[in-house]
């Protein structure tokens, strides 16, 4: 079972905005021409490389402007500023998770499996979506915490969230496998758990500093805590 696409952006042509973004107060106005909408993806591409190089520092508008080799008319004819621009990628990036995590969840992929197996793959996808983007969560983090008008802080709640409710809905009809006198709330419980534990790992603690545990020890060590936490193993 593959984990959600790690892909930065859709080709030009086949884009969709989400729909937060076209609020005029966000300060982006998107590209309706073929022309103007493959500068408007060069832009964004450039942005993603600089945060993944060198955080958010290094994505500064005249960065992007050198990556992209998009001019300074272009690059403000779409963008109020940095912070806008740094507010739309977060907007699409938890759009576009929201939408593969919900697809790699749904239930007709998981009709044959238990609720070991489920975890189990949860767990090693998890693992493997934040250690991939961690770049940039870490900046979405810090960028949302001095940036409130966006309400950025929030999405990062609803995506945890949004995964709890379609594990919920894979596991409660295995519910009889479990002990735990409220499984709903023990899922829900549990996800966040996992999540705040990759973060804690992947974006909170700064540089590569190993800890011992390696990727795929974690993702076993977090389906098993989940699996106790539901009362079966």
């Amino acid at each position: 079972m593959q984990g959600p696409s790690k892909k930065k952006t859709q080709p030009a042509e086949k884009q969709s905005a989400p729909p937060d973004a076209l609020d005029p107060l966000l300060g982006v106005r998107l590209p309706r021409q073929l022309r103007s909408r493959i500068s408007f993806e060069r832009m964004i591409a450039a942005a993603h490389d600089l945060i993944a190089e060198s955080g958010l520092e290094g994505a500064t508008v005249q960065g992007i402007l050198k990556r992209s080799g998009v001019g300074s008319g272009t690059f403000y004819a779409r963008f109020d500023g940095r912070d806008a621009l740094l507010a739309y990628l977060a907007i699409r990036f938890w759009a576009e998770a929201e939408e593969g995590w919900t697809s790699v969840l749904s239930a007709p992929r998981w009709a044959a499996a238990g609720p070991k197996e489920i975890l189990t793959q949860f767990t090693r996808m998890a693992v493997v979506w934040t250690r991939a983007h961690g770049s940039l969560l870490r900046a979405f983090l810090v960028h949302a915490m001095t940036h409130e008008g966006y309400d950025l802080l929030d999405q990062t709640a609803e995506l945890d969230n949004t995964v709890a409710d379609h594990l919920i809905l894979l596991l409660l009809p295995r519910a009889e496998k479990f002990v735990h006198d409220e499984p709903e709330q023990a899922v829900r419980l549990a996800t966040l758990q996992v999540f705040a534990t990759l973060r804690s790992r992947f974006i909170f603690a700064w540089g590569n500093r190993p800890d011992g545990i390696e990727d795929q020890e974690l993702a076993g060590e977090l389906a098993s805590m989940f699996l106790r936490y539901l009362g079966t193993a």
